[in-house]
C-alpha cells in the first residue's frame, strides 16, 4: 500500500507539472506588468506636478493607466488559452488523419453465425505480425508462428516478460494484425481471419483479460456481469452461484445493486470477469440446440494479480465449465499448467518449444523446464 500511495503522488506530480509552470508563468506576467503599470504611474504622476495639468485629466489618465496591467494580462492569458485550445485541435486533427480506422470493411466480409465456431479448431502457417505494420521496417512482435491447436485442445503459452505471449493472443482477437503476405495464414475452423468482421470475431470468441474491467460506477451488479443484457436474472445467479460471488452479491443488495470495481478485492474482480465469460457460454449453449458446445477461450494473464486460493478457484471453474472447448492460455504460474495438454514456449516472438507440460519440466536442455526451475528457486527465495 505504501507504495502504492507514493506512485500515486509521483503521477499525480508528473501530470499536474505543465498546469503548475502555466500558472507560475501567468503570475510572473501579472508580477511584471504590474511593476510596469507603477513605473508608469509614478512617471505620470510626476510629469502632471511638474507641469501643473488638470487635476481632472491627470485623474483620468491615472485610472485608465491603473486598469491597463489588468486589460493586458486578461489579453495575454485569454490567447494563451486560445493557442492552448487550437493546440488540441491541431492534435485532434493529427490524430483523425494519421490513424487508420480498425475495420478493413473491403475485406472483412465475414459475418459468423453465434454458433461460430464449431470445432474451435485454430491454425496459423508461418505468420509475422508487428504493431508499426504499416511502416517500412516494422518491428516484428511475433515470427514466423507455426501453430495448429487441435478441436478441445488445452494449450498453455509461457515464456519471459516481452516474449510475444500476449502479441499471440492479441493476433487471435485482430487486436494485433500479420504483415500483409500473411493475412491469409490464420485459421479458425478453416476461415481465414482477414475476412471475418472484427466486431463479429470479438463476440464470438470467449476471452478474459488479465485486468478485469468495469462499467462506470454505479452500475448494477447484472448490468457489470452482462453489459449485452443478453440474459436473464436467473442467468446471472446461476453464474455467480457458480463462481462463488452470489452471497457476496445479495448481502450488498443483489442483482439490481449499483457497485463500483472496488467493490470487490483483486481476487473477486478476476472471479467476476470469469463470470463474464462462464455466462457468454451459457448463452452461446442455449442457442445450439442440442449441439456439443465447442468454442475457443482465450486467457490472457488471468491470474497474476491473485492469491494462490483464487487461482485455484479459477482453474477448477475453467476445467468444468469448458471441458469441450478449445483452451489457449497465456500464464507466468506455470505450476497450474501441468495438466495442460500442450505448453509452447516463447521468446523474442518466435516459438522455441512445444510439448507436453509433464515431459518438458524433466527434460534436460528444456527452456521450459529451464523457466519452471527458475521460478522454483524464485518461490523458495522468497520463502
Amino acid at each position: 500500500m505504501p507504495n502504492d500511495i507514493a506512485k500515486n503522488v509521483q503521477l499525480l506530480n508528473t501530470s499536474q507539472r505543465p498546469a503548475y509552470l502555466l500558472q507560475m508563468i501567468q503570475e510572473w506576467l501579472n508580477l511584471v506588468l504590474g511593476l510596469v503599470v507603477m513605473a508608469v504611474a509614478v512617471v505620470l504622476v510626476v510629469l502632471s506636478l511638474q507641469f501643473h495639468a488638470q487635476s481632472a485629466f491627470a485623474g483620468a489618465s491615472l485610472y485608465s493607466l491603473i486598469t491597463l496591467g489588468e486589460n493586458l494580462a486578461g489579453i495575454v492569458l485569454y490567447y494563451t488559452r486560445l493557442e492552448t485550445s487550437i493546440g488540441a485541435i491541431a492534435r485532434l486533427r493529427t490524430f483523425n488523419e494519421s490513424v487508420k480506422p480498425e475495420d478493413r470493411d473491403e475485406h472483412e466480409d465475414v459475418f459468423p453465425s453465434e454458433q461460430w465456431p464449431r470445432t474451435g479448431a485454430v491454425e496459423i502457417k508461418g505468420v509475422s505480425a508487428a504493431y508499426d505494420a504499416d511502416e517500412e521496417n516494422p518491428s516484428l512482435a511475433l515470427r514466423n508462428i507455426n501453430l495448429k491447436v487441435e478441436s478441445g485442445e488445452k494449450v498453455a503459452i509461457c515464456g519471459r516478460t516481452g516474449s510475444g505471449k500476449s502479441s499471440l493472443v492479441a493476433l487471435l482477437l485482430k487486436l494485433l494484425d500479420p504483415l500483409p503476405s500473411n493475412t491469409q495464414q490464420v485459421l479458425i475452423d478453416d476461415t481465414p481471419l482477414s475476412r471475418i468482421h472484427r466486431p463479429s470475431l470479438r463476440q464470438r470468441l470467449i476471452a478474459v483479460p488479465q485486468e478485469a474491467v468495469f462499467l462506470p460506477d454505479g452500475t448494477t451488479f447484472q448490468s457489470n456481469l452482462d453489459p449485452y443484457d443478453a440474459s436473464t436474472p436467473e442467468d446471472c445467479k446461476a453464474v455467480l452461484v457458480a463462481i462463488g460471488l452470489w452471497t457476496f452479491v445479495e448481502e450488498r443488495g443483489g442483482l439490481s445493486a449499483g457497485m463500483t470495481a472496488g467493490t470487490f478485492s483483486a481476487g473477486q474482480r478476476q472471479l467476476f470477469s470469469v463470470g463474464r465469460a462462464l455466462l457468454r457460454r451459457c448463452i452461446r449453449a442455449s442457442s445450439l440446440d442440442g449441439a456439443t458446445d465447442q468454442g475457443i477461450l482465450l486467457l490472457d494473464e488471468v491470474s497474476s494479480n491473485v492469491d494462490r486460493q483464487t487461482e485455484i478457484v479459477m482453474q477448477e471453474i475453467i476445467k468444468r465449465e469448458f471441458t469441450d472447448y478449445t483452451v489457449i492460455a497465456v500464464s507466468h504460474r506455470l505450476d497450474m499448467i501441468m495438466d495442460f495438454d500442450r505448453v509452447i514456449v516463447m521468446d523474442k516472438g518466435e516459438i522455441v518449444e512445444i510439448g507436453r507440460p509433464i515431459e518438458l519440466s524433466s527434460q534436460r536442455g528444456s527452456k521450459f523446464g529451464d523457466l519452471v526451475r527458475a521460478g522454483n528457486k524464485r518461490r523458495g527465495e522468497q520463502a
